[in-house]
C-alpha cells in the first residue's frame, strides 16, 4: 500500500511538471529526484520485513529460555547394582501435556522382577506416554515411579537410563558404520557384535553388505529397510545388557515369520529381565505373562492372555478384530 501511494504521488508530480512550463532539463531533474527517492523508501519497507524476521527469531529464543530443564536427582541409592533385574512400582501417576486433558489418570500398578508385561489398547490410551515417564523423559503431574521400591528422585535419571533399555518403533540411527551404531563408541568385541546380530535376525543382512560391520548406513540408516532398522536397534539393546527392557512397537515392521524367529531368539535373553511390551499386533502380546489394557489413561483390564479372552471385555474385542482380519487376509 505504501508503494502504491508513492506511485500515485510520482504520477501526480509528473503531471504537474508537464503542465508547469519547465524546461526539458528541469523536467528530467525532477524525474531523477523522484527516482532516487525509491531507494530510501525501499529501505524503510525492508525495516518492516527485518523486524518481522527478528521477532520470529526472538520468539523462538524465548521459547527455549522458557523450557524447564529436567530435574537433577542425587545418586542416593542404586537398586540396579548387583541385580539381574528389578521390579517396577507406579503409584497414583497422572500426566497431561501443557495443562491439557489427563493422558494418565491416577495410574497405579506393580510389575514383579522378571515379569513380561504387555501394554495394549487403542491409540491415545497413554501407553507410550507411560513408557516415557518410566525413562524420566516426562515429569508426572503427580505420583511417582519406583524401581525395586526406590523412587527415581533417589536414583538419578542417568542411572535409570543406563539400566533401562528402550527399542522404539522408529529407532534413531546415525550416519555412521554398523559397528558405531551398535557400540555407540564402546569397546565391544566382534564376537559379541555378531552374536547380538544373530539374535536380532540380522546377521545375514550385515554379512551381505560390502564392508560388513564397517559399512556406512547413511542418514538415519537409509540403506536399511524399516524392519532391518528395528532389528539393528534390538541388537544394540542386547549389547547394553539392561536390567529392564521396553519394546515399544519394536517389531511392527517385521513379517510374521521373522517376528516369530526373533521372539524365539530373544526368549532366553529376556527370561530373567523385567520386560514391557507395547504392541498393537497381538502376536507380540502373546509372548507376555501379563496383559494390561489401557483405556483413557487408566488400566481397564489386567490379566493373562487366556484370562482376558474368557472375560470377553475390551481385550477380547481387540483380539477378535485382529483375528478376523488375519483370517480374511489368509482367505484372500
Amino acid at each position: 500500500m505504501f508503494l502504491f501511494g508513492f506511485d500515485i504521488f510520482r504520477a501526480f508530480s509528473m503531471f504537474m511538471v508537464v503542465y508547469s512550463g519547465l524546461s526539458i532539463g528541469q523536467m528530467l531533474a525532477v524525474f531523477a529526484y523522484l527516482w532516487f527517492m525509491m531507494g530510501p523508501v525501499q529501505e524503510v519497507l525492508n525495516i518492516q520485513y527485518t523486524w518481522s524476521g527478528a521477532k520470529a527469531a526472538l520468539d523462538r529464543i524465548n521459547d527455549l529460555i522458557r523450557i524447564q530443564l529436567e530435574p537433577e536427582y542425587p545418586h542416593l541409592e542404586n537398586p540396579f547394582l548387583n541385580q539381574t533385574t528389578v521390579s517396577i512400582q507406579v503409584t497414583n501417576l497422572s500426566f497431561s501435556y501443557n495443562n491439557g486433558p489427563l493422558i494418565l489418570n491416577d495410574l497405579s500398578l506393580s510389575i514383579a522382577p522378571g515379569q513380561k508385561v504387555a501394554l495394549v489398547g487403542a491409540s491415545g490410551g497413554g501407553k507410550t506416554t507411560f513408557v516415557q515417564i518410566l525413562l524420566g523423559l516426562y515429569t508426572p503431574s503427580q505420583g511417582q515411579v519406583c524401581y525395586q521400591g526406590v523412587p527415581i528422585s533417589r536414583i538419578g535419571m542417568d542411572i535409570v537410563r543406563d539400566n533401562v533399555a528402550t527399542v522404539l518403533q522408529h529407532p534413531i540411527l546415525f550416519q555412521d558404520t554398523v559397528r558405531m551404531n551398535l557400540t555407540l563408541g564402546r569397546a565391544i568385541t566382534d564376537t559379541k557384535l555378531w552374536e547380538a546380530l544373530a539374535i536380532a535376525q540380522l546377521q545375514e543382512v550385515i554379512t551381505a553388505l560390502p564392508a560388513g560391520l564397517e559399512s556406512m548406513l547413511g542418514h538415519n540408516g537409509v540403506r536399511l529397510s524399516g524392519g532391518e532398522r528395528q532389528r539393528l536397534a534390538i541388537a544394540r539393546m542386547l549389547l547394553t545388557d539392561p536390567k529392564v527392557v521396553i519394546l515399544d512397537e519394536a517389531t511392527s515392521a517385521l513379517d510374521t515369520a521373522t517376528e516369530n524367529n526373533l521372539h524365539l531368539a530373544l526368549r532366553s535373553f529376556l527370561q530373567e529381565r523385567t520386560t514391557i511390551i507395547v504392541a498393537h499386533r497381538l502376536s507380540a502380546v502373546r509372548q507376555a505373562d501379563r496383559v494390561l489394557v489401557f483405556e483413557n489413561g487408566q488400566i481397564a483390564e489386567d490379566g493373562s492372555h487366556n484370562q482376558l479372552l474368557q472375560e470377553g471385555g475390551l481385550y477380547a474385542t481387540l483380539y477378535g478384530k485382529q483375528h478376523q482380519a488375519s483370517l480374511a487376509i489368509s482367505d484372500n
